[in-house]
């Protein structure tokens, strides 16, 4: 009988491959109430292994190859954890994740790959790429294949003669025939390649390397993989300047590791259902799993992809309560493998051909495969429709429970100068600041831009301290404030990773968190009171500017819009990494070099966009300014979505805030102008004789400086570009 479950349960899904790829959009396209969902990937793209030979042998380019796992779960409502899942307890439903603290599920379902069999075999400094995890093998491979050639060619010597093996020797070869001069051999115990296959498949393929000059060795055991080279049991040794370890399929250490059943080669146990008989609450599918009534069925990509539309029924099924459906692999499967060469060979049961026409029949299946899982285009409108979350009053202080084992959890260490801080809680903190400077104090809290808890403390506590720095201070204490939901189960765990993100970046900065005030409402909220210190004659004020000082930003613009546009699933995943990088990134050390080269005024730029906070200075300061638009900074994807149409919520009380007037023709530099900022960098008046010295200061410390204009005589300030 089904597993009778409550509503929304907690589905989290491990890993990113082919089969939770289908998962992510069978939700997407119909969303489960039943299920509240988590991703837990280490990889915002999941790269399809079917067409890496392509991009390896220069058919294609990386992301054409791959699917945008970030932006398909935010389409799916999925919360996106970018983290790596190194225990399991199955007895108390927790995963222990790399970075962030424990996170508990109801539902399970993993799909986290395999590695390469017989890696211990491989010694440490080993030119040798693993061709999993397949996404760090991509890049790896390319970056051999570009470092200075050899005086002899580059040697590869591909282990493993498995079909995904002899595809990436192909490739290699294609490369070599560029360079002109190299070798490539492929290695295996079995005596013939693909050798799972029907012998004629085998023979083709040994045609096929003939005719590339790869050289096959066959019957042959690998010892070990070093500096010289691949050793083999008979003594000989393959020099080699590039080993592609490609040997059979291994489970994942993280399986035996966590005590779940796994069978001899480490791969998790499962039923016809894709489910494990020991915890029912566990899913397998994709290379990690053994279906127990078919153990040897090989660990293929089209397995994968077909358990795709089963999993997702079995995992709504459990859900609601329902019977599950049966996985049934097909006995025979075509395959194609690409020669590099403009051609393909075509394998299914007795048959085998090498041609063209395989090879277009190839590229046509892997870029349709592709193209299921795309993001709709950027102006598809209605798609943005989501409603707003109308704030809330607060109703009462989460549960003192809570708090107190949250807090226990923590790692708090003490702090010189704080008095009474988080070790001994009393009705406020106390601390001391250098003798002779000022104290300096400022609030900042929004709602989460993201569902990751983890990430929006860390981002919370570089916004909030951020103003510090625009004043020219010294970050002394963290007080945090937090408005979380009702319910105290999901009120924990979302407390614990907001506080443990917040603290990790709190370190970062030298401040100590010290206290803070938590309430239950119907909107998550989260922020800081941040304290400081600034000597009297350090202090920098939105005034000050003088006409003919540059105007200069340290951060990229952007980050409103492409917020946004990654709730819903339309940001590429490269855009919103990012931005997350950009965010990440403390004002502290452009405070102190801005300081150093005579900074006349200084501000951040948050939520009321550069258009705003650049007003501000201007009405303090009694001058105007010119931007240059052509020298805006833009964070990647930010004018293509702004050019769509897609806007932030503040956008538009931004623009309408400054005199249109002021500023050029309707174009996404103008309106990157508007663009609400979180965390977003300093905006400065520097004297002109400074710049250069500012900028070569910036460029050896590793931070980014944007010079964007200047102040001139006036009281408001125009956006120039290049079409005015």
């Amino acid at each position: 009988s089904p597993m009778q479950l409550t509503t929304q349960q907690h589905l989290v899904l491990a890993g990113g491959g082919h089969t939770h790829v289908h998962v992510l959009k069978s939700l997407a396209m119909r969303i489960e109430p039943a299920l509240r969902l988590t991703v837990v990937s280490p990889y915002s793209y999941a790269t399809y292994s079917g067409m890496v030979p392509g991009v390896l042998g220069g058919q294609y380019r990386l992301r054409e190859a791959q699917i945008d796992v970030r932006a398909l779960a935010a389409r799916a409502g999925a919360e996106f954890l970018a983290d790596r899942v190194v225990r399991i307890d199955p007895r108390q439903r927790v995963l222990h994740l790399h970075d962030r603290p424990p996170l508990s599920y109801d539902l399970l379902s993993l799909d986290v790959g395999s590695q390469p069999s017989a890696a211990d075999r491989v010694a440490d400094g080993a030119p040798v790429s693993m061709v999993k995890p397949i996404e760090v093998a991509a890049v790896e491979i390319e970056e051999a294949l570009t470092q200075p050639l050899p005086v002899e060619g580059r040697q590869v010597v591909v282990v493993g003669a498995g079909a995904g093996g002899c595809e990436i020797a192909f490739a290699l070869a294609a490369r070599l025939r560029v360079d002109g001069k190299g070798s490539v051999t492929v290695c295996d115990r079995t005596d013939r390649p693909v050798a799972t296959r029907h012998a004629r498949t085998s023979n083709t393929v040994l045609r096929a390397f003939q005719a590339h000059g790869i050289r096959f060795l066959g019957e042959v055991v690998v010892v070990r993989a070093d500096t010289f080279g691949v050793r083999l049991a008979d003594g000989r040794v393959l020099p080699a300047s590039l080993v592609v370890w490609a040997t059979g399929a291994a489970g994942p250490e993280l399986l035996a590791r966590s005590g779940l059943p796994v069978d001899e080669r480490g791969f998790l146990r499962v039923g016809d259902d894709l489910r494990c008989a020991e915890f029912p609450e566990i899913f397998a599918a994709g290379d990690c799993a053994t279906l127990e009534s078919h153990p040897q069925l090989p660990k293929a990509g089209v397995f994968a992809v077909r358990q795709g539309p089963v999993l997702a029924a079995n995992l709504r099924a459990v859900a609601r309560g329902r019977r599950t459906r049966r996985f049934r692999p097909q006995r025979e499967f075509l395959a194609l493998l690409n020669t590099a060469d403009g051609r393909a060979i075509l394998s299914r049961g007795g048959l085998a051909l090498r041609s063209r026409l395989a090879w277009r029949l190839k590229d046509y299946i892997d870029r349709r495969f592709i193209r299921l899982y795309e993001r709709p285009p950027l102006a598809d409108r209605e798609k943005m429709a989501r409603p707003m979350i109308a704030c809330g009053g607060c109703a009462a202080k989460i549960g003192a429970d809570v708090l107190s084992r949250v807090l226990a959890r923590l790692d708090l260490p003490r702090t010189e100068g704080v008095i009474i801080g988080l070790q001994e809680p009393d009705d406020a903190a106390v601390f001391a600041h250098p003798p002779g400077t000022l104290a300096v104090a400022t609030t900042d809290a929004f709602p989460p831009f993201s569902d990751d808890l983890y990430l929006v403390g860390q981002v919370a506590a570089n916004n909030a301290a951020s103003d510090l720095y625009a004043m020219g201070a010294e970050g002394a204490v963290a007080v945090a404030f937090v408005c979380l939901p009702h319910d105290d189960s999901i009120a924990e765990q979302q407390l614990e990773h907001f506080l443990r993100g917040a603290l990790a970046q709190l370190r970062h900065l030298d401040i100590p968190l010290v206290g803070g005030h938590t309430i239950a409402g119907e909107q998550t909220i989260v922020g800081f009171s941040m304290h400081g210190w600034v000597a009297p004659d350090a202090i920098l004020r939105k005034s000050g500017a003088r006409v003919g000082d540059a105007l200069v930003l340290t951060k990229a613009l952007g980050t409103g819009v492409i917020l946004a546009a990654a709730r819903m699933g339309f940001a590429d995943a490269d855009w919103v990494e990012a931005v997350y990088a950009s965010m990440l990134r403390s004002n502290h050390a452009a405070m102190r070099l801005l300081q150093r080269h005579g900074v006349r005024a200084c501000t951040d730029v948050t939520g009321f966009g550069l258009a705003g906070h650049l007003s501000e200075m201007l009405r303090a300061g009694g001058v105007g300014a010119q931007v240059h638009g052509d020298a805006l900074p833009a964070l990647p994807g930010a004018l293509e979505l702004l050019a769509a149409g897609w806007r932030s919520s503040f956008h538009a009380a931004n623009a309408r805030a400054v005199a249109p007037a002021a500023l050029a023709a309707a174009s996404a530099l103008r309106d990157l102008c508007f663009d609400p900022q979180t965390s977003g960098g300093l905006l400065a008046a520097v004297p002109a004789e400074e710049v250069n010295a500012l900028r070569a200061d910036c460029a050896a410390a590793g931070e980014d400086l944007f010079v964007i204009g200047a102040f001139v005589e006036g009281a408001e300030w125009e956006l120039r570009t290049s079409a005015t």
